[in-house]
């Protein structure tokens, strides 16, 4: 989906991603402590942990990264409750038309539900919760938006970023103070297929299968008028969909220096 970790950090960095992700960090309770890690050609990412624990043997750690080839925005955290990772993930689930579809997973540990939700045509959500094996009364999950094409990052990565600052927050509402509400990419396969599907009714109907235009056999002028508004509506989503489209920031462009080492990082 990017092409080096040049363009992946640059499209991070001009929409707005990597001042969200550390905006939220840094409204964290209990104060988490943020720092980049370079070591793998394949992501862009930060690493967050508790400086002074709470619970003396469970502080919180955790990472966030950045697929190269996916565009995934993968968010995984030791030491958080139960209740926040779901307050999270219902932050994700109130946007969306539909809630998320769980099912326990016979080839983890007993305890781990696995769940998926589509916030968007072009988003998937993915997550993973498990109890630490550092405690009893804390999680150890993980959280995946993939976008299904290059123009659908910036909503995965947005929503991402909104159910970081939930978790690490522990404010249920919390929305972006840097970043634009997520906007739902739009899936134009489907709605072309939607309208093609539609026409193709009434083409087989015996009123309206030759007439076009402003053929005189349209039963009426007012139907004929909405037939033909479906057709340019269909010729409207099928250019659109065969336009150049590019993720934010593909573009090639010299690093920007996203940390210190002169490589990629990895949580």
């Amino acid at each position: 989906m990017f092409d080096t970790h040049d363009t992946l950090h640059q499209a991070l960095t001009r929409s707005g991603i990597w001042n969200g992700l550390y905006t939220a960090l840094m409204a964290s309770t209990p104060q988490l402590a943020v720092r980049s890690k370079c070591d793998d050609a394949e992501h862009c990412g930060l690493e967050f942990f508790e400086q002074y624990a709470r619970v003396g043997n469970a502080p919180i750690s955790g990472s966030i990264i950045v697929n190269l080839n996916s565009g995934a925005l993968i968010v995984r955290a030791d030491g958080y409750t139960g209740p926040r990772w779901h307050a999270a993930l219902d932050r994700l689930a109130s946007e969306a038309a539909t809630g998320w579809t769980w099912q326990p997973d016979a080839d983890h540990k007993p305890g781990q539900l696995d769940g998926v939700l589509h916030p968007s045509p072009s988003v998937t959500a993915e997550t993973a919760i498990a109890r630490s094996g550092r405690h009893e009364d804390i999680a150890q999950a993980g959280l995946a938006l993939v976008p299904a094409a290059p123009e659908a990052c910036l909503t995965a990565w947005t929503l991402a970023v909104t159910a970081l600052g939930v978790l690490v927050t522990n404010e249920p509402t919390y929305r972006s103070t840097v970043l634009a509400e997520p906007t739902p990419t739009t899936d134009y396969s489907a709605a072309i297929s939607t309208v093609a599907a539609v026409l193709e009714f009434l083409d087989e109907n015996d009123d309206f299968g030759t007439a076009r235009d402003e053929d005189p056999r349209w039963p009426d002028e007012a139907e004929g008028a909405v037939v033909r508004a479906l057709r340019d509506f269909r010729d409207a989503l099928i250019d659109v969909k065969d336009s150049p489209q590019h993720a934010p920031g593909t573009q090639n462009v010299n690093r920007g220096g996203c940390c210190d080492c002169p490589h990629e990082m990895e949580v």
